[in-house]
């Protein structure tokens, strides 16, 4: 199964509605959401953490998440997913074909969710992973923070926070890559100070 543009159109809703009887959820910032192709990057502590990126961009654009691989092998998972604008990546290697529909989907438009911190089993100041950064920058795409609260509980205060765009110096050097992952992460995190 493909990305399907009219099934994310039907499942947004129902996803949305699922965030909000599971939480007292709002969203802040949508205004902040760029036109075209974006990066969209956002902390990750729970499985529930893509559910509130999609509530949180809504219905107006397409978009597209890369996850691991192994979401792919749970069936009826795999093509669900696939067809909401999932794909996988394998995070053991340098997975190029992850990268190749990385750069697509943000050509064509989409607004593409990565976790840069790869994992919900990670904490505060741990090294981001580089992926989004290199993305950005091949693509000259603006580069979305959401900072998503960490300690979600069955109708808590969940608030989460879309922060404003920003288009990164380029660089093609190793250490240029390095220090946009930092400021990404960094730039999430500074929306936690507006929670």
């Amino acid at each position: 199964m493909k990305y399907h543009r009219r099934f994310q159109w039907l499942a947004i809703p129902f996803v949305t509605l699922y965030d909000h009887i599971k939480y007292d959820y709002h969203v802040v910032g949508r205004e902040n959401i760029p036109e075209g192709g974006c990066v969209v990057v956002a902390n990750h502590s729970q499985w529930a953490d893509p559910t509130m990126v999609a509530t949180a961009l809504g219905n107006k654009h397409d978009f597209a998440a890369m996850a691991k691989k192994e979401l792919f092998d749970i069936k009826g998972l795999s093509p669900l997913i696939t067809a909401l604008g999932a794909f996988p990546v394998d995070r053991s290697r340098a997975d190029i074909n992850a990268i190749k529909l990385a750069l697509k989907a943000v050509r064509d438009g989409r607004k593409l969710l990565i976790f840069p911190e790869g994992t919900t089993k990670h904490k505060e100041g741990d090294e981001a992973k580089e992926g989004a950064a290199r993305i950005a920058l091949k693509t000259g795409a603006p580069i979305l923070p959401i900072y998503i609260p960490e300690n979600k509980k069955f109708r808590s205060k969940v608030c989460v926070i879309i922060g404003e765009p920003f288009v990164p110096e380029p660089t093609r050097s190793k250490e240029g890559y390095r220090e946009l992952a930092d400021e990404i992460m960094r730039r999430i995190y500074a929306l936690k100070e507006t929670d």
